[in-house]
C-alpha cells in the first residue's frame, strides 16, 4: 500500500508522541496494542495495520493526510494533499495488480510447459487488454481512500489502455423527474502529450457542500473540478442518496459512451437499480427518482 518511509513515519511518530507527554507504553494501551508494536513502528522496523490509523491521528492531534505525508501541512495545502493522497493509494494498488498478473502468467507458463500451449500464452499475454474497472471495496487502498474521502464515500476506478488515445471525456447528464434538464461534459486531452497508459477517475459526493468532486489522472497527469448538484433546491438538506455503479471490470470501446456511475437523489422513496437496468430502462427508473446525475466514460481516438 503507499505510504511513506518507514524510518520517516517513525521520526514523526516520535515526535508527535514525546510532545503529546505520553510514554511508548501510554501510546500502546490507548491502541490496545503492545508497547513493543509502539517500538517498532518508531525504530522503522515496520508500520501500523489501516485499522489504527484513525485512533492513532486522534491520540497525536493530526489529520490522516498528515499521517499518511509523515508531516505537518499548511490549512492551504490540506486539499491538495488530500487529493494527491487519494490518487496514490489508489495507484499502489494498481502496480500490486500489474506484479501479481506477472506472478500468475510466470507460474502457468512453468505449470503447461507444453509448446502449443505456450503459445496460446504467450500470445494472451501480448494481446492488447483496455479495461476500466472499480477498486474493490474491500482493499486497503480503498478502505484508506474511503477515510480520506469522508462521511458520503467515495467511487474509484482505475483503467488501462494499451492503445493511444486523444482525449477522456466524461459526460454528464442531469435528469429531473425523469426528464433529462441538462448535460455536461468534462475532459482531458493529450494531443501534446503521450495518453495515459493507466489512471484513475475518483468520484467524492460531498452532499454538505451540494458537489461532486471529480479527480481524473495519469501518468503525470491530473484534473480536478466539481460537478454541482441540487442547484436552487428547497428543503435539499432532507434528501436521501444513493449511487449505483458499474461492478465488473469493463472493456473500453474507444469513440463511444459507456456508463459508470449514477448519482440519485430523492425527498420520499428512492430506486435504486442495477446500474445496467437504468441504462436499458432509463424512463423507468429514472423517473422513479427525482434528481438522477449519470456519468458517462468516453475513451476517444
Amino acid at each position: 500500500m503507499y505510504q511513506i518511509s518507514n524510518e520517516k513515519f517513525g521520526l514523526f511518530v516520535t515526535e508527535l508522541r514525546k510532545k503529546k507527554n505520553l510514554t511508548q507504553k501510554d501510546l500502546a494501551e490507548k491502541l490496545y496494542v503492545s508497547d513493543k508494536t509502539v517500538s517498532k513502528w518508531e525504530r522503522g522496523v515496520c508500520l501500523p495495520d489501516v485499522s489504527v490509523y484513525k485512533e492513532l491521528c486522534s491520540i497525536l492531534g493530526i489529520s490522516l493526510n498528515e499521517f499518511l505525508a509523515g508531516e505537518d501541512i499548511a490549512q492551504e495545502n490540506i486539499i491538495q494533499k488530500s487529493e494527491t493522497n487519494i490518487i496514490e493509494v489508489i495507484r499502489d494498488n494498481i502496480n500490486k495488480q500489474k506484479c501479481l498478473k506477472v506472478m500468475k502468467c510466470i507460474l502457468v507458463f512453468i505449470f503447461i510447459c507444453v509448446v502449443s500451449v505456450i503459445g496460446f500464452t504467450i500470445y494472451r499475454l501480448k494481446k492488447p487488454q483496455n479495461y476500466i474497472s472499480p477498486v474493490a471495496k474491500d482493499s486497503i487502498e480503498m478502505q484508506t481512500a474511503e477515510l480520506l474521502a469522508g462521511s458520503d464515500g467515495v467511487f474509484v476506478y482505475k483503467f488501462i489502455t494499451t492503445d493511444k488515445y486523444k482525449k477522456l471525456k466524461l459526460h454528464i447528464y442531469r435528469y429531473e423527474s425523469g426528464k433529462l434538464s441538462d448535460q455536461d461534459k468534462v475532459k482531458m486531452g493529450f494531443e501534446d502529450s503521450g495518453s495515459p497508459k493507466s489512471g484513475e477517475i475518483v468520484m467524492v459526493p460531498d452532499f454538505d457542500n451540494y458537489v461532486i468532486k471529480l479527480i481524473i489522472s495519469g501518468d503525470g497527469n491530473k484534473l480536478s473540478t466539481e460537478i454541482p448538484i441540487l442547484e436552487n433546491v428547497e428543503d435539499r438538506e432532507y434528501y436521501g442518496r444513493a449511487a449505483t455503479e458499474i461492478q465488473n471490470i469493463a472493456d473500453i470501446r474507444y469513440n463511444k459512451q459507456q456508463p459508470l456511475i449514477a448519482f440519485l437523489y430523492d425527498d420520499e422513496t428512492m430506486s435504486v437499480p442495477a446500474l445496467d437496468d437504468l441504462i436499458n430502462s432509463q424512463t423507468e427508473f429514472i423517473s422513479n427518482n427525482d434528481y438522477v446525475y449519470y456519468v458517462a466514460f468516453e475513451f476517444c481516438k
